[in-house]
């Protein structure tokens, strides 16, 4: 008889699992997560919340997160920051940006001189020669409807230039691995409703990549404006100055659907946009004296005036030949609808020196259809536009004439490309 009870009984086959102290359990894993395919076909950022996949938290330090609703309000919210000198918005979309009103520094310039012309000294005191001089003027942020903005800019002098940029949301604490779902939304640009520059003097608004312009912009002194720079020019902007404006820069397009549109005093030097320009209903392009008299240097992320010189394949030749510069580079169309206009008082400057002796024009290029309803040149009045260009190449000037007015994509005009 055996001494043990369970010897000669069968071994059972229930197992069960016995954590020693030395080992941790075994890791479970929620096998009812959806997998990656169902997220490609549904990308809503609300899909994968409701799954969360990724996760909204990670670890136990991280708290619960209040998740507002989107879009997050009617209208945007605004915060003064640095005593006035600089403004905190937020939008609906989740978007924040601060707009700062900082010194301003002219862009050296080599050769093409810096900007803006004859622009004098502050306080008696030059940026970047004697020692660093305060800011001057403040700034407002008001909503407005529609999610916009707007801004009022107070005590702004010629040395002073308003920066729009995009504004970090901080970090919660344990939240360093987790999934931001409002991040989805967010369009990172600020749509501006309108700019009240009080003054009526300032040097420069820089959005290039930040800001769209729906409204007006208003600067009414005759003193020299050195950039306006907007991420698009949409329909209800306009922008009217009472001097010079060296460089208008547009990253994408322009639409402009009612007067005035685009009205410079004097001079416009350099105007660079990034696809299609349209102008209707009395939305015109109207400089008081010449375009592109001052070449300028490259400003930002933007193509100065040397754009062809350092582009020599859309001249036509890949030699170092010395080639004019620009006083206007639309990388899409050129539409001018009824009632719409593109006039210069004095018309394309003659500005650039070839091989040291002869003058050549500031080539106003289109690199894509130049569009006028009325099919005829009637909506284009530029004085001395003696010759006009719808080929892909641009007249190499040590051959022949170098054109004022280049659509290298053709023309509706008549008697002109096809």
């Amino acid at each position: 008889m055996s001494l043990d009870r369970t010897v000669g009984r069968r071994r059972t086959r229930r197992w069960a699992y016995r954590p020693t102290l030395d080992e941790g359990l075994e890791s479970r894993f929620l096998l009812s997560k959806l997998p990656g395919s169902v997220f490609l076909k549904h990308p809503k950022p609300g899909v994968a919340y409701v799954h969360k996949q990724p996760p909204l938290r990670n670890g136990s330090a991280a708290h619960e997160f209040p998740i507002a609703k989107f879009p997050r309000g009617p209208q945007v919210s605004t915060e003064v920051a640095h005593g006035g000198m600089s403004v905190i918005i937020g939008t609906p979309d989740g978007s924040h940006f601060i707009v700062q009103v900082t010194q301003f520094i002219p862009t050296p310039g080599g050769t093409e001189g810096a900007s803006p012309n004859a622009q004098g000294a502050i306080q008696g005191k030059t940026p970047g020669v004697s020692s660093p001089i305060q800011p001057l003027g403040t700034v407002r942020a008001y909503p407005m409807s529609r999610g916009r903005v707007g801004l009022i800019i107070d005590g702004s002098t010629n040395q002073t230039e308003v920066d729009i940029s995009p504004y970090p949301f901080h970090m919660r604490k344990g939240y360093a691995h987790s999934f931001a779902y409002g991040s989805t939304n967010q369009s990172h640009v600020l749509n501006i409703g309108q700019i009240t520059v009080n003054s009526g003097v300032i040097s420069a608004i820089n959005g290039f990549h930040t800001a769209d312009l729906s409204g007006p912009l208003v600067i009414s002194s005759t003193q020299a404006v050195d950039r306006l720079s907007f991420n698009s020019l949409l329909p209800g902007a306009s922008i009217q100055t009472g001097g010079d404006l060296n460089t208008l820069d547009v990253l994408n397009g322009v639409n402009l659907n009612s007067g005035p549109g685009i009205v410079v005093g004097r001079d416009l030097n350099l105007f660079n946009a990034g696809q299609d320009v349209n102008l209707s209903n009395g939305a015109s392009l109207v400089v008081g004296r010449f375009i592109g008299l001052t070449p300028q240097p490259a400003k930002g992320t933007a193509t100065g005036s040397n754009f062809l010189a350092t582009n020599q394949a859309l001249v036509g030749t890949g030699t170092s030949t010395i080639v004019p510069s620009v006083s206007g580079f639309l990388q899409g169309n050129l539409t001018i609808g009824a009632g719409s206009v593109f006039s210069s008082g004095n018309g394309i400057a003659n500005s650039s020196l070839i091989m040291g002796s002869s003058l050549s024009p500031s080539v106003f290029l289109i690199n894509g259809r130049l569009t006028t309803s009325s099919g005829t040149f009637s909506q284009v009045q530029i004085p001395g536009l003696s010759t006009f260009n719808t080929g892909t190449t641009i007249t190499n000037p040590l051959s022949g004439a170098i054109n004022q007015l280049v659509a290298r994509s053709g023309s509706n005009i008549a008697g002109f490309g096809p």
